[in-house]
């Protein structure tokens, strides 16, 4: 039921953005293809012209999926839909991990998106180039390769997601507790949430830092490679923990009843 559940919510989610997907890939193809000219001065400027664009065209992938994920939440669970959504033969639990792995899939298919147009517009033996020497620079000092540090990385932005995710589906189900101003109530316990989750994450670094001897290294401009790792695997261990944590509050909450429109 579940696999059933998420092929409607994933539909329902990606609604119009893979027209901005499709915009998006084409948009860095044409910026790809004026740029092999850009010695000449005005594809340069027609190439600056259109790179802005695609810049434009991923921050309304991100933008939109973000605002399409919440409005097919709200809809689904409080709003006319949510007759028939509450009537299904499946229980609440269910309802809420199929929009959680749903809102997952779209998010990372609209991140892909987003990095392969940015292939496609910036790849070069240049850019690369300029990536290693970047990335060489950010781990210099620290015996750690640069795989483990984009991996790690990497899974900390994917828990940020998660744990931003889980934010604003608790918001949501918190706002609807209430019978008025919903929107903004729901605005502020996302912020709530966020700084919360940003303040505790941070004392944790900190009490890990205090731990190991490296608390001055906080805020200092340069860290050992101790203190460095800390940092880095606290804040994934912290992003994990909050994903998970405000997944279980916002399925007690839901489970309590929802307040429908």
């Amino acid at each position: 039921m579940i696999r059933r559940l998420m092929k409607y919510d994933v539909k329902k989610m990606l609604g119009f953005i893979p027209y901005i997907y499709a915009i998006t890939l084409l948009l860095a193809v044409i910026t790809r293809i004026i740029n092999i000219g850009k010695d000449i001065q005005v594809f340069s400027i027609i190439g600056s012209v259109f790179s802005s664009l695609v810049y434009s065209a991923i921050a309304s992938v991100l933008i939109n999926t973000f605002i399409t994920i919440l409005a097919v939440f709200i809809k689904s669970f409080y709003k006319d839909e949510s007759y028939l959504t509450h009537t299904l033969p499946v229980k609440k639990e269910q309802l809420l991990i199929s929009k959680y792995l749903s809102a997952l899939i779209v998010v990372l298919l609209s991140v892909a998106v987003c990095v392969a147009s940015l292939l496609i517009m910036l790849y070069s033996d240049t850019f690369f180039s300029t990536v290693k020497a970047l990335l060489a620079a950010t781990i210099a000092g620290f015996n750690i390769s640069g795989g483990l540090f984009i991996t790690i990385i990497v899974l900390i932005v994917f828990f940020q997601i998660c744990t931003l995710m889980s934010m604003a589906f608790t918001a949501v189900v918190k706002a609807n507790t209430y019978n008025t101003k919903r929107v903004s109530r729901g605005v502020m316990w996302f912020i709530a949430y966020y700084f919360g989750a940003m303040i505790t994450a941070l004392l944790l670094m900190a009490v890990a830092l205090a731990i190991g001897g490296n608390i001055s290294e906080l805020l200092a401009e340069q860290m050992s490679q101790g203190g460095f790792m800390t940092v880095m695997l606290v804040g994934m261990g912290a992003y994990a923990a909050f994903s998970v944590a405000f997944y279980f509050l916002c399925n007690h909450m839901f489970k309590k009843g929802v307040n429908v429109d």
